[in-house]
């Protein structure tokens, strides 16, 4: 890691929460808007209201979106990473390039809960939230494709540009009113009929990109790029939380004319966001989550594939993404476990009078190998 980054590293932990000792205890998001008020070791309930704002049911993995509709509550563990994330968000301004952090971990240890975590910690904040699901939506779960008549050779992807902005729109209503008072820095002239003036509100480039979906490609890249001025000029603070980051250097499986695949270098929307990930602008904080899902192979039942950022992004990704601020994420501790057997009792969960024993609370901290994909799953079957 480059000196910068650790110096960003080193501040950030000074700043951040000291370790406590986990407990069931409960709080709801309300409680929690303060930077200050991130709780190592406590179970945060999340409102129902603002979870479908920020489309959480569509962005948790699917388990606990399952779970989030049985139970009526969305309810997760306060751990170590979202507690040093919130500790450099603290240190976000608008005179230092943006904060790129990489989360990063074994399988199923909670990176997309974090990052989901991070996102609603932005809300609470009153931040702007661009969020994507999945890098990999945009180079392998391409619907329709269109030459852009922007840049010669770049390919628009429609479909996924509209429901970027869609999620940006819904993402960020608690900001909406803010976001309708900053204006546009210069014309934009997207087709021979239609344009946004000088001056406009930037949320009529939203609007624009939903109403004509064709236009949506270079209207996300507008939307980006006045995003990133106004974060400069300190008019708000800009959350960048993209999941399966490492895609955004990966393998495509967009065709070109001649049936050959092109680079993501040639996908409009993976320029835009790389432009949001570069460290040019101020004010912002860029999460970004490294999976082996892009270079893993599912048919290979023996190979375990390495999971650290360097072997995820590739030379040219890791270059692009340094300096960054590693946070990896790890199997439970025994107090966590605890901490969740107790809830999923509470709320019935575990229905079985074998998983309600002591022995079974054993059984199911081991069988799971402190991994909480598993054990979750355990659970669910309990």
């Amino acid at each position: 890691m480059k000196p910068c980054g650790r110096l960003v590293l080193q501040v950030a932990r000074r700043m951040g929460s000291c370790k406590q000792k986990v407990s069931s205890c409960r709080q709801f998001s309300s409680e929690a808007t303060a930077h200050d008020n991130i709780k190592v070791g406590t179970l945060c309930e999340m409102e129902l209201a603002v979870a479908k704002q920020l489309n959480m049911k569509s962005h948790l993995p699917a388990p606990l979106s399952k779970q989030m509709d049985t139970l009526g509550e969305i309810v997760t563990l306060i751990r170590e990473p979202i507690a040093e994330i919130a500790s450099c968000m603290r240190i976000v301004d608008k005179n230092l390039p943006n904060l790129r952090l990489v989360l990063w971990g074994a399988f199923g240890t909670g990176k997309t809960v974090t990052l989901n975590q991070a996102v609603h910690h932005a809300y609470t904040n009153k931040w702007a939230i661009v969020h994507l699901r999945s890098a990999m939506e945009l180079t392998r779960r391409v619907k329709e494709i269109e030459m852009s008549s922007f840049v010669s050779g770049r390919i628009n992807d429609p479909s996924n540009a509209v429901a970027i902005l869609q999620n940006f729109k819904q993402q960020n209503q608690h900001i909406w009113k803010i976001l309708g008072v900053l204006l546009t820095e210069k014309d934009y002239e997207w087709s021979k009929s239609e344009r946004t003036l000088k001056g406009k509100p930037i949320t009529e480039i939203i609007e624009m990109g939903i109403s004509a979906p064709f236009l949506a490609s270079d209207c996300v890249g507008a939307l980006f790029r006045e995003l990133r001025r106004h974060a400069k000029d300190d008019k708000l603070k800009v959350l960048v939380a993209i999941d399966d980051a490492n895609s955004l250097w990966g393998k495509t499986l967009v065709k070109r004319a001649d049936r050959t695949y092109a680079p993501p270098s040639d996908l409009t929307l993976v320029v835009h966001f790389r432009r949001m990930i570069s460290n040019d602008w101020t004010n912002g904080c860029v999460l970004m989550v490294a999976d082996k899902k892009e270079v893993a192979d599912a048919r290979d039942e023996l190979g375990v594939s390495r999971h650290t950022p360097l072997e995820l992004f590739g030379e040219e990704g890791f270059e692009f993404v340094e300096p960054f601020v590693p946070i990896e994420t790890t199997n439970y501790t025994e107090s966590e476990t605890d901490a969740l057997y107790n809830y999923y009792v509470n709320k019935n969960w575990l229905a079985s009078k074998a998983a309600r024993s002591e022995e079974g609370r054993k059984q199911l901290m081991h069988l799971s190998a402190f991994n909480p994909y598993y054990y979750e799953r355990l659970c669910a079957f309990n």
